[in-house]
């Protein structure tokens, strides 16, 4: 979650050195459909909020001899923030 504001932070800072329209939506065809405006470019710490808010709320409700699914959760949230965070500076230093 803190790595999720930093990133959308660091995403607002560096807004005035962005262009206006970044590639974000690299599944549709190449082209003016792949390009987001800033705002739209806050849907990855958005994402990563929601998908560690949805795996602590998983783990919490697991019993506590379940302590395996557990950390397979936290090390979800943890790969999945990765990856996400990874996509976001690629495309950021695109630009700089």
């Amino acid at each position: 979650m803190v790595t999720a504001a930093v990133m959308a932070l660091g995403v607002l800072f560096f807004l005035k050195l962005l262009p206006g329209r970044l590639p974000l939506f690299y599944s549709l065809p190449w082209g003016e459909r792949q390009l987001a405006n800033h705002s739209q470019f806050l849907i990855i710490p958005a994402s990563i909020v929601l998908i560690t808010l949805i795996n602590l709320v998983v783990s919490h409700e697991l019993h506590a001899s379940q302590s395996f699914l557990k950390i397979a959760l936290s090390l979800s949230s943890l790969i999945t923030t990765s990856i996400l965070i990874i996509a976001i500076l690629k495309i950021i230093f695109i630009f700089l």
